[in-house]
């Protein structure tokens, strides 16, 4: 059963089942917020080339997407109005944390209170599968994306750092 989210007139998310949710699309944002499919990878993947101060590097092709949405299909959530794409996030869950990565709306609907809607939505599904504390990373540099998860009250954490690993280098 496929399902989609819908946000009602008080700002809240609704999950409809899909037959149920196609008579029921309007919301007063005028959008829909359903689970990524891997039809929609292209879309998505453009949307990131476009978003300013969202990185696509290593790991953001199709192949490496596809993998991260079959282990994650219901915190992969994308937002639509009509049939264009102008949302996604994708959330990962590991039995312990959840992480969001690619919270991204498109700069022509940036402002509008649709960001907030698709965080809302991938926290409470990583909340359904046993989230505890959720994790996400922003560019040092990405100020417009840390004044928005400040204004969502994140907290910026000062007492760790993030080291990575690259496995695609020999580390002889």
């Amino acid at each position: 059963m496929r399902l989609l989210f819908a946000v009602n007139s008080q700002g809240n998310i609704n999950k409809k089942q899909a037959d149920d949710f196609e008579q029921k699309s309007a919301t007063i944002f005028g959008c829909r917020v359903e689970r990524a499919q891997l039809t929609d990878m292209g879309a998505m993947l453009d949307l990131w080339r476009v978003t300013p101060g969202l990185g696509v590097g290593k790991g953001d092709d199709q192949d490496a997407l596809k993998v991260f949405m079959e282990r994650n299909p219901s915190t992969c959530l994308i937002l639509r109005i009509d049939e264009g794409l102008i949302g996604t996030v994708l959330g990962g869950f590991d039995g312990r944390r959840g992480y969001i990565y690619h919270l991204a709306v498109h700069p022509d609907y940036q402002g509008k209170g649709y960001g907030q809607v698709l965080l809302n939505q991938v926290i409470s599904e990583l909340k359904s599968r046993g989230a505890l504390k959720i994790h996400l990373f922003v560019f040092n540099d990405n100020q417009p994306a840390t004044e928005f998860y400040h204004h969502q009250g994140w907290e910026l954490r000062h007492d760790i750092q993030v080291f990575s690993w690259d496995a695609t280098r020999d580390h002889k």
